[in-house]
């Protein structure tokens, strides 16, 4: 058995036994700290709150880099969506800068000339057709006017990211990865290609460096000339042309789509568990929604004083088949009226968590299941968490749809665009049921599953967490949270211990927990039906120290993300 195996054995065992050491490592911090799942968007926060900067100016460097060495994953070319606590005014304030479909989109945009789906890829997720306006650049700008500080003007957040384009960084093993996976939709376009292949044409390996002069560039255009440039300028006339000239699928992007883009200030959604109080994203984002469900179910059990390993992996996975149910009803709030306060009612928690039995499999708790997800659809979004010496606290979510979007690179300006018209349900039942609400409209935004949380108890903030990568956020999250809260465990224990998820009444769980015989027969035994899955996600958190002023930041061990301190 390898170190790290054995290692993540012991976890289990300390787990069985209702606690765990703290054996992986973790940056604390008496000031600051910062969370990404790059180590080189971390140093670029931390750099920034050592010279004065606060969580928000820290948080929007880390983002420029992120784009830069993950460009996969997020960018200028696609969404974002941000949670701040305001620690001078105590709120927390939600803003959401998801892209939107552009004015001349249509119901049965993505459907073929039969009324059919063509196949997800490359079909529906590549080309102009699935690119929605972009909204993370605005997003970070109009936050920053508000709460950013003077030391760091919104043009100098851009310097690291900058450098990093221009002297060239080293693919990780992430972008490889992508890379390697994306290649036949990046082959389709050479400007796709562009930076990211080798003189041969094949895509950049682990560990080779990439140059993204024009990424530098499109940086510098918008640090001199402003927003103008990329929603009204010579940076947006480029998107344009990228879209509707696209030779694999053209798209209705214009102009005016850019132009008249605007970003939202919403309330959060709002939820309490165990005497704390749970902020997260509120509609068009499904996942606060899903988890604040799921945490009012186990509020009626008591997970901290469940003895048996059984019990609480049965209860997590029949929670989850109750919970995560009539995601149909979040849409855009803009245009729909999203029953929040019933999706939350007690009184509906009341009577599902009476059907939950620990000698019995639920029967008949997938009646009003959604769909299963694209077997397809892998999304990919960056992560970012920081906690400044004021008090402020940010969790930002940025996404491109799938890795590098649409795969329509910007000529000249070297960002990828989004395909998160993806995220509409388009469906031929869908589209054709006008009461369906999260169907491709001019100007609407899709539903989307982020649900970073930022919580509290007594007023007093205890925990920053968020779960992202192509499995349900909300139910990585349930997981953490019974560790964590529950059951005491570390910040960075919560972290490396494994996880569950519920995929349409299969019981998807590690390794770690398929290889243990005895607890694999119980659960078989209930009736749950098991699927051995490697890595189920990533997370990150920022944990408050009780009594100590001191925090613990870490980062999920599946991944390569760093936690730094101050």
């Amino acid at each position: 058995m390898s170190p790290k195996k054995a290692t993540i054995f012991f976890l289990l065992a300390s787990f069985f036994c209702g606690s765990l050491p703290s054996l992986f490592g973790a940056a604390t911090g008496e000031k600051a700290m910062v969370v990404t799942p790059d180590p080189r968007a971390t140093q670029a926060a931390l750099e920034v709150l050592n010279e004065g900067g606060n969580a928000l100016d820290a948080a929007i460097a880390a983002q420029w880099v992120f784009s830069v060495v993950q460009p996969q994953s997020s960018g200028v070319g696609g969404s974002g969506q941000l949670l701040f606590y305001d620690a001078a005014m105590r709120r927390i304030l939600f803003f959401d800068g998801n892209v939107r479909a552009p004015g001349e989109s249509n119901r049965g945009m993505f459907l073929d000339e039969k009324g059919e789906l063509p196949p997800y890829r490359p079909d529906r997720n590549t080309g102009g057709r699935p690119v929605g306006v972009p909204g993370l650049l605005k997003l970070l700008q109009e936050v920053h006017s508000q709460f950013g500080t003077r030391k760091f003007p919104f043009e100098k957040l851009f310097d690291p990211a900058i450098k990093q384009a221009e002297e060239g960084t080293e693919v990780s093993e992430v972008l490889a990865q992508a890379l390697r996976d994306e290649a036949p939709r990046l082959a389709l376009s050479e400007e796709a290609r562009k930076d990211l292949f080798d003189e041969n044409g094949q895509p950049l390996r682990e560990g080779q460096k990439l140059l993204q002069p024009d990424l530098a560039k499109m940086f510098r255009l918008v640090q001199t000339k402003g927003l103008k440039a990329f929603y009204d300028g010579d940076i947006a006339k480029a998107m344009v042309r990228a879209v509707q000239k696209d030779p694999f699928r053209p798209g209705s992007l214009s102009y005016r789509d850019l132009k008249h883009y605007e970003v939202v200030r919403r309330n959060p959604v709002h939820g309490s568990y165990q005497g704390y109080d749970l902020f997260s994203f509120s509609a068009p984002s499904s996942g606060g929604v899903m988890l604040l469900r799921g945490l009012n179910l186990l509020a009626h059990f008591d997970a901290a004083g469940l003895g048996k390993t059984t019990d609480i992996f049965h209860l997590l996975e029949e929670v989850q088949k109750i919970a995560f149910t009539n995601r149909m009803a979040i849409a855009d709030p803009d245009l729909f009226d999203v029953p929040e306060k019933e999706l939350l009612s007690q009184e509906w928690a009341q009577a599902r968590a009476e059907s939950i039995k620990f000698e019995k499999v639920l029967k008949d708790g997938r009646a009003s299941r959604n769909p299963p997800p694209e077997d397809m659809k892998k999304p990919t979004r960056s992560s970012i968490l920081v906690a400044d010496a004021q008090g402020n606290r940010v969790a930002l979510c940025a996404t491109l749809g799938d890795a590098f979007g649409a795969a329509v690179k910007v000529p000249g300006y070297g960002f990828f665009l989004n395909n998160q018209l993806t995220d509409f349900d388009m469906d031929p039942a869908s589209v054709n049921d006008p009461d369906a609400t999260n169907v491709v409209s001019p100007e609407q935004r899709p539903r989307n599953a982020a649900a970073p949380l930022l919580i509290f108890k007594e007023g007093r903030f205890v925990l920053a967490l968020d779960a992202y990568g192509p499995e349900e956020p909300a139910a990585i999250l349930l997981n953490l949270l019974v560790l964590n809260l529950d059951l005491g465990v570390t910040c960075e224990g919560t972290l490396a211990a494994p996880r569950l998820v519920d995929a349409d009444g299969v019981m998807r769980i590690e390794p770690e927990l398929y290889d243990d015989g005895l607890l694999r027969t119980r659960l078989e035994l209930l009736g749950q039906k098991l699927e051995k899955t490697e890595n189920l996600g990533r997370a990150q958190a920022i944990c408050s120290e009780d009594g100590s002023g001191k925090m613990t930041g870490a980062s999920d061990p599946r991944g390569s993300g760093d936690a730094a301190g101050i």
